[in-house]
């Protein structure tokens, strides 16, 4: 008889980094190591040509497709049947489930911006109109179907429960990680790391984000635009992993002549990216709608102050770490870049405040409560095989 296993859609790891992407390397990460008598299975994409893990109770599947697609929200489910069992544990990271699914099921929700701020996500008003049927069903469908979810913040939590009320039995929180990798490191490290991308020597506010219309980066360079109109020292730094340059950003850098002292450039390396946290004046982050929001922990992780909007997620995430503003006012966002780059005291104190912060959230934490929720469902797990950090 086939030993019952845990399969992760891992296929998101195989592109740019983000949330979902963060959440899923963590369960690579360590679900083989607390786990270590349980089969588990990473069903990998092909595009991804290396493995995932060496661990010896990992098994990995190639499976093609996008795991939100309408496309594989309706075939995934036949070909999953096909392998699993009842007792299986299947899940499923990106808020759909397949279509069908008989095995125990768990989903992530990182969000619900499909459903409950569509324009977010589909500015275009004739995509949306496509589109939002389709999130609507499958969003709904897995939450009604999903024998537990996950949400990744309180807010994430009740955006779901404002989706569907009858899942609040079925609805567990746990809070995403950071990564290791973001932490304070010496200047000349980091100078020495990124002044290809910013010239040793010139100061920069650093935006972080995928580029969609949620991140609001419009609104960071209309506020750096206000706060630093002759500043030829002051940059600001868009790194995106949509790499966009929206009609109104090219006005707002036209109309202040901006355009040596503002880049947009796409993903760069993890250590890239640690160098950049590192000497920032601050991270900026104006985002109109978050799920959880990992560069603020990122950015407190390594040192980097944060500035960031007082809305959905975001308050829940930085606590009293953070400048925080609203996200629909440039003259509040300007304020506050001024303040940091005026007030060493204020710059320090939110330093060492986000340190203090960053250090609450670990994604080794996050897996363990995720594997206390599998064995609710599958009380064939055992405990976590727990050793001294």
């Amino acid at each position: 008889m086939t030993p019952s296993r845990i399969i992760v859609d891992a296929r998101v790891l195989r592109g740019p980094p983000g949330g979902v992407a963060a959440c899923v390397q963590a369960l690579v990460e360590h679900l083989p190591g607390l786990l270590p008598d349980v089969p588990i299975v990473f069903l990998r994409h092909p595009n991804n040509k290396y493995r995932l893990s060496q661990a010896p109770n990992i098994t990995e599947w190639l499976s093609s497709g996008t795991p939100q697609s309408p496309r594989d929200y309706f075939r995934m489910g036949v070909w999953l049947n096909a392998r699993l069992t009842s007792e299986d544990l299947f899940h499923a990271p990106y808020r759909i489930l397949p279509k069908g699914v008989l095995a125990k099921s768990v989903i992530s929700i990182h969000d619900v911006m499909q459903l409950v701020c569509p324009e977010l996500v589909f500015p275009n008003p004739v995509l949306r109109a496509v589109a939002r049927p389709f999130w609507s069903i499958a969003v709904r469908s897995t939450i009604k179907r999903a024998d537990r979810l996950l949400a990744v913040s309180q807010y994430s939590a009740n955006d779901t429960l404002r989706v569907d009320p009858s899942c609040a039995p079925r609805l567990r929180v746990t809070l995403n990680g950071k990564s290791a990798s973001f932490r304070p490191i010496e200047k000349a490290d980091a100078e020495r790391a990124t002044s290809f991308i910013v010239p040793i020597g010139k100061r920069f506010f650093l935006v972080i984000g995928g580029g969609y219309p949620n991140k609001n980066h419009v609104a960071a360079v209309s506020a750096f635009a206000k706060g630093f109109p002759d500043s030829e020292n002051m940059h600001l730094l868009m790194i995106e992993r949509r790499r966009t340059f929206p009609p109104e950003i090219r006005r707002i850098v036209r109309r202040y002549h901006l355009g040596g002292r503002v880049q947009v450039r796409g993903s760069v390396s993890t250590e890239q990216l640690v160098a950049l946290y590192n000497r920032a004046e601050a991270l900026v982050f104006p985002s109109l709608y978050e799920g959880f929001g990992i560069p603020v922990l990122e950015a407190m992780a390594s040192g980097c102050p944060v500035l960031c909007s007082n809305v959905t997620s975001l308050p829940e995430v930085a606590g009293d770490a953070a400048l925080q503003f609203n996200p629909n006012d440039h003259d509040e966002i300007s304020t506050a870049m001024r303040r940091i780059v005026e007030d060493n005291n204020l710059r320090t104190d939110l330093s060492n405040r986000g340190l203090r912060r960053a250090a609450l959230f670990d994604w080794r934490k996050t897996v363990l409560e995720t594997i206390d929720v599998y064995r609710e469902i599958a009380p064939w797990i055992p405990a976590p095989r727990v050793k001294p950090v």
